[in-house]
């Protein structure tokens, strides 16, 4: 017989496919979802096929006409001049999401989703237009959790649904089994669903403030700090801090293994977030130079930095700079697509090339005593010395900071 014809085995694994293509619509909208069916072929045999081989058409038929379980099964007649008048199945019909999801041998895991749902449907009522959809987007995550996490979930996001702005950390929210871990792992499914009950992502929890890494390089600027020290934005804005010059970079270790600069406060720079430091007065109050990788991110980075601080120069950032430790670049993985608007004609003359060759040469490979040199060269006068340490040989640092 033509393997056209098709048996129950096929017919499960046909309906496997369509309840994992509807599931997330039937969980949207249930009303609709009862109505909906599937009707599978099973292609019976033509006159000539039932002449091929008799035997394995009476055995189909005869399979269609034993079977139970759910399901409709369809059957007409065929007028065959050779063997007369035959009642074979034609199409088997489930209709609703329950014979669909039976068909498919996922009972169980329908009986889970129908429950889930009506469980995060109640709890997050009266919700937004999108909890719906919310809820049915998200099935394939929440369906994997147990029975304790998924608990966890409905209970956290009726907390923050019922407290928008509550202020607090994650580890003093009161939902038991719900810490710093947790949300971390399940925070998008978190939002998704807060999204839905109130029409808006935020937790309305505070984070641990970003912890910016400065190096005071002139001592008289702080002469009551350390040289080295990470505080918070907002602390670092309220320093009585008053320096001709802020040199912002993105390699920590090169932060630390600066000498004494006049008039010069170091900043670690966080890479795409730098645009935050714009908010300390200090900062925007004095010269400030950008030090960032030679490669297309740091010239995006660099774009947006003078975005906020127009004024804002770029250090070893430069053609000379690639061209005489060019052997020490590396092909860069994955290049901004970004097109920066806010560069030099030089600057922009180094970007084009690092794009076109996928260049990147990091500041952290530049040789140490060059960097030394180009420091003194572009702040004016010559390198002083830490107060803390003896006069620094630019020749005892080695060839770089690794």
């Amino acid at each position: 017989m033509s393997a056209v014809c098709v048996p129950p085995s096929t017919v499960a694994t046909r309906a496997a496919t369509a309840y994992r293509s509807r599931r997330s619509k039937w969980v949207a909208d249930p009303v609709a979802a009862e109505s909906d069916s599937l009707s599978i072929a099973l292609h019976p045999p033509t006159e000539r096929q039932v002449a091929e081989d008799p035997d394995a058409v009476i055995a189909w038929v005869r399979v269609w006409q034993t079977r139970r379980g759910i399901g409709r099964v369809h059957w007409e007649s065929r007028r065959w001049p050779s063997f007369g008048t035959q009642d074979v199945p034609v199409r088997i019909v489930f209709t609703g999401p329950g014979e669909i999801a039976a068909a498919a041998g996922h009972t169980s895991e329908w009986h889970t989703l129908t429950a889930r749902r009506m469980q995060l449907v109640e709890a997050l009522s009266p919700g937004t237009a999108a909890l719906p959809g919310a809820i049915a987007s998200s099935l394939s995550r929440w369906l994997q959790f147990d029975e304790a996490d998924f608990t966890r979930l409905v209970g956290v996001v009726r907390w923050l649904a019922d407290h928008p702005a509550s202020g607090l950390f994650i580890r003093q929210l009161p939902v038991p089994g719900v810490d710093t871990k947790w949300i971390s792992r399940h925070r998008g499914l978190v939002e998704l669903l807060l999204e839905g009950a109130i029409g808006r992502r935020d937790l309305g929890v505070r984070s641990v403030p970003r912890l910016c890494h400065v190096a005071v390089c002139d001592r008289t600027a702080l002469p009551s700090m350390p040289k080295h020290f990470a505080a918070p934005l907002d602390e670092l804005a309220a320093l009585p801090l008053r320096t001709e010059r802020i040199l912002v970079l993105e390699n920590k270790e090169g932060l630390h293994a600066l000498p004494h600069l006049p008039g010069t406060v170091a900043v670690h720079g966080s890479g795409y977030a730098v645009h935050e430091l714009t908010a300390i007065p200090w900062l925007a109050d004095s010269d400030v130079v950008y030090w960032g990788d030679l490669d297309t991110h740091g010239f995006v980075i660099l774009d947006r930095f003078r975005a906020y601080l127009p004024d804002v120069r770029s250090f070893l950032m430069d053609l000379h700079t690639l061209e005489a430790w060019s052997a020490l670049a590396v092909e860069e993985p994955s290049p901004s697509s970004h097109v920066p608007m806010r560069l030099t004609p030089a600057e922009n003359e180094v970007f084009t090339r690092l794009r076109v060759e996928r260049l990147r040469l990091e500041q952290e490979r530049i040789p140490w005593p060059h960097v030394m040199e180009e420091l003194a060269r572009a702040f004016t006068g010559a390198i002083g010395h830490d107060r803390d340490s003896t006069r620094m040989d630019p020749t005892a640092l080695g060839e770089g900071v690794s």
